[in-house]
């Protein structure tokens, strides 16, 4: 085993000395730690640190996080896009506690505003469309001015998920109303 562990060891340095590019290269790390590091026009250096909310939701969505045992809410004001489009207003639902999934649970009120709404619930880095059928996880659509609906998601481990809101395509486009809701993950 020794004389192996030897010859190995020879094997690479004599690999190493003939061919500088393996001993040379740059580690992917090593290209990212310099391009952050760059020096600007003026001398001084800029850095941009990358923290896990940029990595986990898009940075323009608020961040609503469950915790088991909790709810969690949120809401905003819709806006209708006019027949076949879309204009979205999303938060991030962050089930990430839950690793080992669930059942998202989410019950939505909307406004008294003159429009309707639909509700999409996508997956994180799911293109939102601005025209045509969307294709969410779940959804309400039709959802009526001043009741509640209610989605129910099962998922399979922790996730971040987006829960997209708009007005009704029956609106007049343009037309807008308030809505909230409560979030919460109960067991499988």
């Amino acid at each position: 085993m020794r004389r192996f562990a030897g010859t190995f060891f020879c094997l690479i340095l004599l690999v190493a000395t003939f061919c500088p590019t393996v001993s040379h290269s740059q580690s992917l790390a090593d290209a990212a730690r310099q391009n952050r590091q760059q020096k600007t026009q003026d001398g001084s250096i800029t850095s941009k640190v990358i923290d896990s909310d940029e990595l986990s939701a898009p940075s323009d969505d608020p961040i609503v996080r469950l915790t088991p045992g909790a709810t969690s809410s949120g809401g905003g004001t819709l806006i209708a896009p006019g027949l076949g489009k879309h204009s979205y207003l999303s938060t991030s639902l962050d089930t990430t506690q839950f690793p080992n999934g669930g059942v998202l649970h989410i019950a939505i009120t909307l406004g008294e505003g003159p429009s309707e709404a639909s509700f999409d619930l996508f997956p994180q880095g799911a293109h939102l469309p601005d025209k045509g059928i969307p294709n969410p996880l779940a959804n309400a659509h039709g959802v009526k001015t001043g009741t509640t609906a209610k989605i129910d998601y099962r998922f399979d481990h922790g996730a971040i998920f987006r829960l997209a809101a708009e007005g009704s395509w029956s609106a007049k486009a343009g037309d807008t109303n308030s809505y909230s809701f409560v979030a919460w993950v109960g067991n499988r």
